[in-house]
Order: structure tokens, then C-alpha cells, then sequence
């Protein structure tokens, strides 16, 4: 293999990198200032860099600026990033950082059963449908055998409002593939950070954010620039860089690595959190779970011959 792969599996491992520190950099800036204030200026922030990279990579684009367009990136938006985002962050307000990113690493399941159920989309072999169970039985060690052995309700609340967060993004990605028949990535992205800063900036005025002493910490604006920056735009940049080159699936596998990292930096920024041994044993059953999902099948002609006709 020549060393060029290797240049997208690191801008994959770092994209994950990014998407796992944001659980701790969230954690860190719920404390500082609600969740409407955090997600309008992470967006706006983020709305910025796509609006000037879109001009610059894509000048010729008109097709995000169609009416028809209009009503697809509201609902990009609004699921993706306004209602993800809000569950993101109400629920870290409650959980840790190390069982948010846990229930995260779930994500890719979410994707696949809404994809399942409103695109009709199925897995090549039936036996990669364990992958499903093994997922969301390590789902069941943090969020309901921990409970038993530790119960806390805050962390109960906090893990079921982040298990919704992924069901959203599950709309999202069903959302995003039928806006992407019609825009780029980058369009998409761009829309859906534009209307997700608008509906934070809506909840933001509700919370007083020009009163809020978090705009005068340094810390907060670190956070904020972090999240929308690093985590959003350069997260999604590298993430699709991986998928253009690498493919779907290989690129896709990457994000198992997401708990992984929200884990670790949880262990090394939060060690005031407790790390139960149900967080190992959950952590392990959804990356081998998605990994299940997610494993390369390589088509026979007989196989690849009726799905051709169908289209």
C-alpha cells in the first residue's frame, strides 16, 4: 500500500479526534452558559467558514439559493443541528462526558434503522443485523446496567436526552441524503449551519445572552471556537475528504473511533468523573456492534445484477 492512504486515515483519526473532544468540551461549557447561547455561537461561528468556503471552492454553486431548496435545509436544520444539538447539550447538562460519548458511538446504528425504515435501505448479509443487538445491548450496560449498580438519576435523564440526540441525527442523515441529490455536501452543511444559528439565536435572546458573564471568559470563547471550528468544520471537512477518497464504508468505520476518544479525554480532562467498568464492556459491544454494520461486503455479479435493474 503506498503511503497516500495513509494521509486520509489520519485526517479521518483526527476528524474523530475532534468529534470525541467535543463531549468534554461541551461538558466543560454547559457549566459556563446555557444551551441556546453555546449552540448559536458554535453555529455562527461555523456558519461563517462554510459560507466563505463555499464561495471559494464552489463559486459557481446557485443551487443552495433555489426555493425548492428552501424547505430540505430547514429541515437539515432543524433536525441535525437545532434539535440535535439542543438534546446534545441539555443532556450533557446532566451526564458525563465519558457515557455521552459512549451512547455516541451508537450513531451509526441510529443511521441504519431509520434508513432501514424510510429508505428501505438493507444490509447485504442477514448476520450483519447482530451488529444491532450487540450495539444496543452496550448501550444497555451504560445507560441501564450502570444505573442498577450506581444509580444516579441525573446521569439516567442525561443518557436517555443523549439517546434521543442520536435518533435525531438519524432524521438528519435521512434528511441530508435526500438534500444531497440535489446539493453538494457542502451546500447542505452550510444551509443547515445557517438555519440551526438562526433558531440558537431565537433561544439565545430568550436566555439574555448579552447579560451572560460567560461572553467576558476566555475559557467559553475557547469552547465555543473549538466546537465550532474544530468539531464542526474541520471535523466535517476531513470526515468527507475521507469518504471522497477511501469510500463510505472504509471512511465510516472511523467513527467507532469517536467513543473512543470522548473515553479517553474523559479519563485525562474529567478524572473527577467515575469510570465504571460497564463503560469498558458497553464501549467494546458498540464498536464491535457498528463494526459488524459497517463490514466491507464485496458484491458478486449475481448479487450486484438485480439491484442494477431495480434502478
Amino acid at each position: 500500500m503506498s503511503a497516500k492512504p495513509y494521509k486520509y486515515y489520519a485526517m479521518l483519526i483526527i476528524a474523530m479526534a475532534f468529534w470525541g473532544g467535543s463531549w468534554v468540551s461541551a461538558k466543560f461549557t454547559v457549566a459556563l452558559a446555557p444551551p441556546m447561547t453555546i449552540g448559536f455561537f458554535r453555529f455562527f461561528i461555523a456558519s461563517i467558514l462554510f459560507l466563505l468556503l463555499l464561495l471559494i471552492t464552489e463559486p459557481e454553486s446557485r443551487r443552495f439559493f433555489r426555493r425548492e431548496n428552501l424547505k430540505l435545509l430547514f429541515l437539515v436544520g432543524l433536525t441535525g443541528i437545532f434539535g440535535y444539538g439542543v438534546l446534545f447539550l441539555t443532556g450533557m447538562q446532566f451526564t458525563t462526558a465519558a457515557q455521552g460519548s459512549i451512547i455516541a458511538g451508537f450513531n451509526p446504528a441510529t443511521v441504519s434503522i431509520i434508513a432501514h425504515l424510510v429508505h428501505k435501505e438493507r444490509l447485504k448479509k442477514k448476520w450483519q443485523y447482530t451488529g444491532f443487538l450487540l450495539a444496543f445491548t452496550g448501550i444497555i450496560f451504560v445507560v441501564g446496567i450502570q444505573a442498577l449498580i450506581d444509580f444516579q438519576i441525573d446521569y439516567l435523564i442525561g443518557n436517555l436526552i443523549i439517546l434521543g440526540a442520536m435518533i435525531t441525527w438519524g432524521l438528519y442523515s435521512s434528511v441530508g441524503k435526500e438534500a444531497m441529490k440535489t446539493m453538494t455536501p457542502l451546500e447542505v452543511n452550510t444551509g443547515g449551519a445557517l438555519v440551526g444559528s438562526v433558531l440558537f439565536g431565537i433561544g439565545a435572546l430568550n436566555e439574555q445572552v448579552w447579560a451572560l458573564p460567560a461572553l467576558v471568559n476566555p475559557f467559553f470563547w475557547m469552547n465555543a471556537i473549538y466546537l465550532g471550528v474544530f468539531v464542526t468544520v474541520v471535523g466535517f471537512l476531513f470526515y468527507f475528504i475521507g469518504i471522497n477518497k477511501l469510500g463510505a464504508t472504509r471512511a465510516g468505520g472511523f467513527i467507532n473511533l469517536v467513543p473512543v476518544f470522548g473515553t479517553l479525554f474523559s479519563a485525562l480532562f474529567m478524572p473527577e468523573d467515575p469510570i465504571y467498568w460497564t463503560f469498558g464492556v458497553g464501549l467494546m459491544l458498540v464498536v464491535f456492534g457498528i463494526s459488524i454494520i459497517n463490514f466491507p461486503i464485496k458484491e458478486t455479479k449475481s448479487e450486484a445484477q438485480p439491484q442494477t435493474e431495480e434502478r
